[in-house]
């Protein structure tokens, strides 16, 4: 009965926790991009049995429960020639890696004085599990578009698999970096080493040169991976009506819209971790359980700007996408890692001149290698003519 009990207290946070997350992230998503398009977003949907919600409408707020029934209950739809073992299993395998990797973040949930709070597993090689067990959600999406039997789904998945491919290589590289200057894999140890210090931000790498360049590779990255706009190709209604999930419908879309925004959270997990300190800010001596809200904050922070950039920026096409990726960011990656080797040296004589020296100095190597990459990537646009101009 303990066991069942450890269990049960054990996978609370994961299935309850995040989940209601996510819908409430679906929520404010919409209401933020109306805002930013200059619409009302959801605004009905509130307490059952009302007229349209009423006064009682809660500014939208049962909006992602509405949503979620409709999903729940529509018909699921599947081609008749689709292998139907594997368009069953495609959502499932996209789900669980998302799921998965949220056990390994440093985070602790606390319950009462009877209760051992419950920790993450601290794995030694967690970052490295971490890019290991995501890259399953490659496997998920070729699955479904081949077992749909539709040559716009096979070729939606084979360019999200191209895109995933492409920017988990940067995506990796610019977490070398931390490892590099923490000298562990340990997730739990890459966030305790950036606390202390004389500032509320602590030791946070994003606050050096070559940990400022790698949290924008990362971020960047991750917004390909979790197919987030810009680089959201399966949603580009002109090319591939709706990439590899052309062909679902019901529930099964439902697990893929789910897996996507689980995946956002895991991945903004991981940059809290790496770059941002994990839990740490201010009032944890008084309070300790503040660490997993401080932990929330910074990851809806991060999804806070994911949101607002998909209301800003228009969508890439796919050469710019894979350009961006191995004509960019790989080589960028590259360099600051070697930036990052460059610096630890020198800021290990103890002297505050050569310290900022090398800031310095890595700052303007890695802004004008980015700027020069950029110069190079642009394809020279010639001025128009008008020949009939007066």
């Amino acid at each position: 009965m303990s066991l069942v009990l450890d269990i049960l207290i054990a996978t609370v946070p994961l299935l309850v926790i995040f989940p209601t997350l996510f819908a409430f992230t679906t929520w404010l998503e919409r209401k933020a991009l109306a805002r930013i398009q200059n619409r009302v977003g959801p605004d009905k949907v509130g307490v059952p049995l009302t007229r349209y919600g009423g006064r009682f409408s809660l500014f939208g707020l049962g909006q992602p429960m509405a949503d979620g029934i409709k999903m729940l209950f529509k018909e699921n739809i599947v081609p008749r020639d689709a292998d139907r073992l594997f368009h069953l299993l495609a959502p499932i395998l996209a789900l669980i890696p998302a799921m998965l990797v949220l056990c390994f973040l440093p985070l602790e949930f606390p319950w009462t004085d009877s209760l051992k709070p419950v920790q993450a597993f601290l794995l030694d090689g967690a970052v490295i599990f971490f890019f290991a067990i995501t890259g399953l959600n490659t496997l998920a999406v070729f699955m479904a578009g081949w077992a749909s039997r539709n040559k716009y789904s096979l070729l939606g998945g084979m360019r999200a698999i191209a895109q995933m491919v492409s920017y988990e290589i940067p995506l990796v590289l610019s977490a070398v970096v931390v490892v590099m200057m923490v000298g562990d894999l340990n997730a739990k140890e890459i966030a305790d080493f950036q606390t202390g210090g004389k500032w509320i931000v602590g030791n946070w790498f994003l606050f050096t040169p070559w940990g400022l360049a790698a949290f924008v590779i990362f971020f960047i990255a991750s917004l390909a991976e979790t197919n987030r706009s810009p680089f959201d190709l399966p949603e580009a209604e002109s090319e591939l009506v709706a990439g590899y999930f052309t062909e679902y419908s019901g529930f099964k879309f439902a697990l893929f819209f789910l897996g996507e925004y689980i995946a956002m959270f895991a991945i903004s997990g991981l940059a809290v971790t790496l770059f941002l300190g994990g839990g740490a800010g201010p009032g944890l001596d008084a309070a300790p359980w503040l660490s997993v809200v401080w932990f929330i904050a910074k990851i809806f922070v991060l999804i806070g700007v994911m949101i607002w950039l998909r209301g800003t920026l228009p969508r890439l096409r796919v050469d710019q996408l894979m350009g961006f990726a191995w004509k960019f960011l790989l080589p960028l990656s590259i360099l600051n890692i070697l930036v990052a080797g460059f610096a630890w040296h020198a800021t290990q004589q103890d002297s505050k001149t050569i310290t900022v020296v090398t800031w310095v100095i890595s700052l303007a190597v890695l802004y004008m290698t980015a700027k020069g990459l950029n110069q190079l990537n642009r394809a020279k646009v010639r001025p128009r003519n008008y020949r009939y101009a007066e």
